[in-house]
């Protein structure tokens, strides 16, 4: 497929996944207070920096960063199980009443002169409780959705809705700040957060609870992808090629959480564009990244990434840099964006790679390592701005911290070019797993993982491929040729390539086969082992969904004619 008709179907998909989501009323209030939530988190995050350094001082907002962080992360694990063992809606309501409160606390502290301790401390509470809504959102979007295709468009708009919150937030706090302070913008954030809990505070009940039970029996396989940080950093100690792009992913981060900083202390002390111009910096930042991350389809299955990881990496390093020149104060918006799409591309190319070079069975334990490492990247790029601006300065800064990610691509770029002609890239079998709604969710860099451990058989005509009441080992993608879909000796359809995934049902459910497929004529088919399908679906939230969702739909129709499980 060319670029251009990759293009025009992605537009034709956004569109089709925007109108089947606005058809369903409760979704349309979900997705509203979920893009106040985002444009709140980002709004006032600026907002709550350049309180600190009004408050505390310049060197205090690395700190006040850090303060903001610790608290979210360690609370984000406990409202990921409140999630699990409560009403997803009550939940999702009581995350967004808290934040309302917590904003509107924080706020009172800024405007009524607390003291700049008791408002970080309230700034944390209301950070902390922003864990509560993502994890709600998510698990209650099945729930919500009333067909299998609505569920995986309501699915596709959550990642444009969260990007929209990025750039929408930190304008609307530019915007605010220019005849208000960081306090307004709180106060404006706690009415968001009011907002978002009217609008989800009579969702309707959506799926019974019993049925959505009956098929999540293997809901159990998505932690096994959740291996600690501890395991992962053994397994980095003995697999050098695997060490060389967690670095080069951790330096990523250490200059995102460098910016958080480095944007208010450029806005007030070089750029001089005062508080709003923070906000301007951080949108431009949240631009670029939206527009990488839409560019970086082109990227899966390109069999050498090594060059795409270089320049994305340089592009976001340089990008950076270039702040520290004498420019116009109005490049400043654009070389972030570039930085941002630079960033975005370094993320997927980086994660791809590592997919690549790091050995299957430890893969869950890397990534998890990954996860940990980068949020203390994170916390070190946020902590350290103030010491290298005590060094060098402000203006000077953005070149410490730009050169980072460059240094890092030089001394890495040999290693990843011997990555890039040792691995071996599954085009084919991406080509036809992208098309696969159930995979499509996937990132690229997990696509192609679930791509590498597939292998294609070939079945003659007159073979049976399942027959019914076999135990269900594997899930299948028929390529070409047709097959015929029976139960109890009554044809249900003809199933026919590309593309065309079935054996699902009895994997998830983990019951015999309940239909026998034959070859019609010679078919060639990818099949995914039963642990690889389970663990692919079971690890990624909106995969796990579609694929519920669908598993749910076919269990309510059970014995209808044209009804296909397998």
């Amino acid at each position: 497929m060319s670029r251009r008709a990759a293009f025009t179907r992605q537009a034709s998909t956004t569109a089709r996944v925007v109108r089947a989501v606005l058809r369903n009323p409760a979704l349309r209030r979900v997705f509203a207070a979920f893009l106040l939530f985002n444009a709140v988190e980002f709004g006032t995050w600026v907002a709550m920096l350049l309180f600190a350094y009004d408050a505390t001082g310049p060197a205090s907002v690395g700190v006040v960063a850090l303060v903001q962080l610790l608290p979210a992360a360690l609370f984000a694990p406990v409202a990921a199980a409140i999630g699990d063992r409560f009403p997803r809606q009550r939940v999702l309501l009581a995350g967004y009443s808290i934040q309302a409160l917590a904003f509107g606390v924080t706020a009172a502290g800024m405007l009524g002169g607390a003291p700049a301790p008791l408002v970080y401390v309230a700034a944390a509470c209301a950070a902390a409780s922003l864990t509560l809504t993502r994890p709600a959102q998510g698990s209650l979007l099945p729930l919500l959705a009333r067909t299998p295709e609505e569920l995986t468009a309501a699915n596709g708009l959550s990642g444009s809705v969260e990007g929209a919150g990025v750039l929408l937030g930190p304008l609307a706090a530019a915007a605010i700040l220019v005849a208000g302070s960081p306090g307004t913008v709180f106060v404006v954030g706690a009415v968001g957060a009011l907002v978002a809990t009217l609008l989800v505070a009579r969702l309707p009940a959506g799926r019974s609870s019993a049925v959505m039970a009956h098929v999540a029996g293997d809901d159990h396989l998505a932690g096994q992808v959740n291996a600690g940080v501890l395991a992962g950093l053994q397994v980095l100690a003995r697999h050098a090629d695997t060490r060389l792009v967690v670095a080069l992913l951790a330096l990523r981060m250490f200059i995102t959480g460098a910016l958080d900083v480095l944007f208010v202390l450029l806005a007030l002390e070089v750029l001089r564009t005062g508080e709003s111009g923070a906000g301007i910096l951080n949108a431009a930042l949240g631009l670029g990244t939206l527009v990488g991350g839409a560019l970086t389809f082109a990227l899966v299955g390109r069999p050498r990434l090594a060059p795409a990881l270089a320049l994305s990496g340089l592009l976001f390093g340089l990008s950076i840099m270039a702040l520290g020149l004498p420019l116009p104060v109005a490049l400043a918006p654009v070389l972030i964006a570039l930085g941002g799409i630079g960033s975005a591309a370094t993320d997927v190319a980086g994660r791809t790679i590592l997919q690549r070079a790091t050995p299957d069975e430890v893969l869950s334990r890397i990534l998890g390592a990954l996860e940990g490492i980068g949020l203390a990247a994170l916390a070190a790029g946020s902590i350290i701005v103030p010491v290298i601006v005590a060094v060098v300065g402000v203006a000077a800064a953005p070149v410490v911290v730009g050169l980072v990610l460059p240094v890092g691509v030089v001394v890495a770029l040999a290693g990843l070019r011997s990555i890039d002609r040792r691995v071996h890239v599954p085009v084919r079998e991406l080509a036809q797993l992208r098309a696969v709604p159930v995979f499509a969710p996937l990132p690229p860099p997990q696509l192609e993982a679930v791509a590498g451990r597939a292998r294609w058989i070939t079945v003659e005509a007159g073979e049976v491929l399942i027959r019914e009441g076999d135990r269900g080992d594997r899930y299948y993608v028929l390529e070409s040729g047709r097959m015929r879909i029976t139960r109890g000796g009554i044809e249900q359809r003809i199933a026919q390539g590309p593309a065309d995934g079935f054996g699902e049902i009895a994997l998830l459910r983990d019951v015999p086969r309940t239909a026998t497929i034959t070859a019609l004529e010679p078919c060639v088919l990818l099949a995914l082992e039963r642990h690889d399908f389970l663990e692919a679906v079971t690890g990624h939230e909106q995969a796990h969904e579609i694929v519920q969702q669908t598993a749910a739909e076919r269990s309510i129709t059970v014995g209808a004619p044209a009804d296909d499980h397998r």
